[in-house]
């Protein structure tokens, strides 16, 4: 692991949301956010593209672009993510869905963003019986991103095995795994053994926990065992970020607090067990 271990979080989890919205953009106070980050020494937001489109999110226009690389230069704060959650709800396949994913590359360039993630759950959801209507498109993806030096990561319900078959098909150095700890729990994985089999493949980290009925859950008090996570992440020498997708409980700063500091207890811990 690298010594000096990045550490993100969701755009809209350092602001309260509505009841029973977990991801959710705070149109009204986006920007606090980021002097929110700054004070707490995370090191960078990662942006989303919501589920349905809202004009209204910067990352869809100049001044607001320009206005997220004011807040992250006068917060000292990385541009580093974006997440596309759009395709949650519309088909990854679907010719709007895919200039959608142009437009918003396009906007990434602008950002300098340098790792674009694409959650394939639900209208998007792929598997072993579909993966190969997904290449063509993927491809096209990945080869306009790789033009901006964007990496792109894919996230699925896939086990290690799968995945890895997955991106022996894709063949493209520019497609590569963002791995969420929450979902893949959920889905009943084996999480370090897929962490072992998938890599260096392995170049993004969502961290979060989940329980038994899949809702999510402060970290510690879920079914992910971070002790043996991070011990499998040191065992692959991963030395990418590690973003936080993670609940807000009743105070959003003071959850992302203990979150940092559970976190950094477990990963300065794996260093004893390696």
């Amino acid at each position: 692991m690298s010594k000096n271990i990045e550490f993100g979080i969701i755009q809209g989890r350092l602001t309260q949301s509505p009841p029973n919205c977990l991801q959710w953009f705070p149109n009204n106070n986006w920007e606090d956010e980021f002097s929110s980050a700054s004070k707490l020494n995370i090191d960078f937001i990662e942006l989303i593209a919501e589920i349905s489109h809202n004009p209204e999110n910067p990352i869809w226009s100049s001044t607001g672009i320009d206005k997220i690389l004011e807040l992250c230069n006068k917060n000292n704060l990385s541009v580093y993510s974006l997440c596309n959650d759009y395709i949650i709800d519309n088909s990854f396949n679907e010719s709007s869905t895919f200039q959608q994913n142009i437009d918003l590359i396009e906007q990434c360039r602008k950002l300098k963003i340098k790792k674009y993630i694409l959650p394939f759950f639900n209208e998007s959801e792929i598997n072993i019986n579909n993966q190969d209507v997904f290449v063509k498109n993927l491809l096209e993806i990945a080869d306009l991103a790789g033009k901006y030096q964007i990496q792109i990561l894919l996230e699925t319900i896939m086990n290690g095995e799968e995945l890895m078959n997955f991106i022996k098909i894709l063949n493209h150095e520019n497609i590569k795994i963002v791995f969420d700890t929450g979902n893949r729990v959920a889905y009943g994985h084996n999480l370090p053994k897929d962490i072992e089999l998938l890599g260096n493949n392995i170049k993004h980290v969502h961290i979060k926990d989940k329980d038994a009925e899949q809702n999510n859950v402060i970290l510690g008090t879920g079914l992910v065992n971070f002790s043996h996570i991070f011990q499998a992440f040191r065992k692959i020498k991963y030395n990418g970020a590690y973003v936080f997708e993670t609940t807000r409980g009743n105070h959003p700063l003071n959850t992302a607090k203990y979150n940092l500091d559970f976190s950094r207890f477990f990963i300065e811990n794996s260093k004893n067990e390696s």
